[in-house]
């Protein structure tokens, strides 16, 4: 027994090393045990925390932009159940009787036309401005800041080290805003027209409701003022347009008095439209009320239509939502920011524009020059794109949103996420698709080609395109119809082209052929305007006009 007492310890001392070896060793599994389960704890911990974090944003910071509730103001129509057709008669058609849109019957088959929605006006703020509430943003937001600095400091030292004095710019200004006294007047004198148009408008209603009970007279009487209305408008695109030449405006002065030009007359077209409905149905409807027979034509007062003509939305309305208070500050931010864009498009102007094309005719030109004058301005050119888009639809507008306390700044949306042309168009500019797709998509749908969906849309890619050339080529004096190419041809086959592109491949191709295309028509027009402006040509003829500058310097 003794000897067995003592063989144990001989036995646990041989084996301690062993021990000591698995102690270790389990030592080391619970530390890497817990070290891993405190990884994975404090990244589930940070997982739900981000998740608690984008679903407070998505509550606090974006409440208006949530796609997935169909009530959410994200979405800006609602479908009606049944879609008035609206002719000359109150009850229907020209022959007082009723009719429905949808019926079809074998001595007149149509096709059937599903009901399209209503625009309707919420309070709500634009896109970058709820995106730049978020502080990773609001970074983003001043690092272009810091790189507007840089590029005025750029131009200060340039001037002052390489010509010996500091112009900021000031030059394009001057050359580019000559005879705007003449603009400003030619305004005026559109307004006395656009309030004169309201006039008018009542004066038929008042007198087409006293003619009621003779049928043929009245629209006799309706026609005519039809007619009157459409020379009307006619005459006052010839005007605005025929002033550009007269007075031989330079292009940003030209830019200002016909883009000015086309806003009234959407606007006037949009407050024809929408009352004359009222007035042809015979009763009277506001906007928050269900319609009700009325003894007088429904005409608005004047301070709805003045309200309106100077609202940043094209699409009529007796009232709209409006903020409680102006915000000042708000206000002259987005002012500031309006200088500042037009002091970095002075800056492209000088540095880029000019310097590459500013001989063009001059020089010898071949395809390498060629190249390389449309590739150095493709980012110049995208810097354009993206500037113009933030000074007009958001700093602009919200400038005089928040002048007017207009409630609705839904101006534009997430255009940049787009893949495909049609998420494309729909987003980019709101206030104008808004327009077209209200009084022309929606007029072509019902009224002129009978459901076609097709049809309706190509038209109103083409008034589009004619639009904006018809700016461009005024503007610049010049025949040379690349916008309309560009924006008719090329943008309406890639909206077809694209539609079922996949979406990281559509945003790609987005984004490559918007900086592409928008550096190809910078570049040709400025090619065309220096052609004209260092080639001494002789237009013998008209056909002289429409031969390019550019083709005609060279060849």
């Amino acid at each position: 027994m003794a000897n067995e007492n003592k063989r144990q310890p001989e036995e646990v001392q041989a084996r301690l090393p062993d021990l000591n070896f698995v102690r270790d060793k389990l030592q080391k599994f619970q530390s890497k045990m817990l070290y891993d389960f405190e990884q994975r704890l404090s990244c589930t911990v940070e997982d739900v925390l981000q998740d608690l974090r984008q679903r407070e944003l998505r509550d606090h910071e974006f409440p208006n932009f949530d796609r997935s509730d169909p009530k959410s103001t994200w979405n800006n129509r609602v479908t009606k159940k049944s879609v008035p057709d609206v002719s000359d008669s109150p009850n229907g058609n020209a022959n007082g009787m009723t009719t429905n849109p949808t019926q079809h019957t074998a001595e007149n088959p149509r096709p059937k036309k599903r009901p399209l929605p209503e625009k309707v006006f919420v309070a709500r703020e634009s896109y970058l401005t709820a995106l730049l509430q978020v502080e990773h943003m609001r970074t983003i937001y001043h690092i272009f800041y810091i790189i507007l600095v840089m590029f005025l400091l750029n131009v200060i030292f340039y001037d002052y080290f390489v010509d010996g004095r500091i112009d900021l710019g000031l030059g394009t200004f001057q050359g580019g805003l000559r005879r705007l006294h003449w603009v400003m007047g030619a305004w005026a004198l559109e307004h006395v027209f656009v309030f004169a148009l309201y006039y008018a408008f009542r004066g038929w209603a008042l007198v087409r409701h006293k003619l009621k009970p003779q049928s043929a007279l009245q629209r006799f009487w309706t026609h005519t003022c039809l007619i009157l209305y459409i020379s009307s408008q006619m005459v006052f695109c010839y005007v605005s347009t025929s002033l550009c030449l007269k007075f031989d405006l330079p292009f940003v002065s030209a830019c200002v008095l016909l883009l000015e030009s086309t806003r009234l007359l959407m606007k006037m077209h949009a407050f024809v439209r929408y009352n004359a409905g009222r007035v042809v149905a015979g009763k009277a409807k506001t906007d928050d009320k269900e319609e009700e027979p009325a003894g007088q034509p429904f005409i608005p007062p004047l301070q709805c239509y003045t309200y309106f003509l100077f609202a940043p939305t094209l699409i009529y309305r007796d009232t709209y939502p409006r903020t409680p208070e102006i915000r000042w500050k708000f206000a002259l931010n987005r002012l500031l920011e309006v200088v500042a864009v037009a002091f970095l498009y002075a800056f492209i102007h000088e540095r880029h524009i000019h310097a590459h094309f500013g001989q063009f005719g001059l020089e010898p030109m071949g395809a390498p020059q060629l190249i390389l004058k449309f590739f150095g301005m493709m980012l110049p050119s995208a810097v354009i794109f993206l500037c113009g888009f933030y000074l007009i639809l958001h700093s602009w507008l919200n400038f005089t949103s928040e002048l007017l306390r207009f409630g609705d700044r839904m101006f534009y949306k997430d255009w940049w996420t787009a893949h495909t042309y049609d998420g494309y168009y729909r987003n980019w500019n709101v206030v104008v698709h808004d327009w077209l797709y209200e009084y022309v998509y929606k007029d072509m749908y019902m009224h002129v080609f009978r459901g076609s969906k097709l049809a309706a849309s190509l038209s109103v890619f083409l008034i589009s395109a004619l639009v904006h050339e018809q700016i461009l080529g005024f503007a610049l004096q010049m025949f040379f119809p690349v916008m309309f190419f560009f924006f008719g041809g090329v943008g309406v086959s890639l909206v077809f082209l694209m539609r079922r592109a996949p979406k990281v491949f559509g945003n790609i191709f987005l984004w490559f052929s918007l900086i592409l295309g928008n550096g190809l028509i910078i570049s040709l027009y400025a090619m065309e305007y220096y052609a004209k402006k260092n080639c001494n040509l002789n237009y013998q003829s008209w056909t002289d006009h429409l031969l390019p500058a550019v083709w005609r310097c060279y060849n």
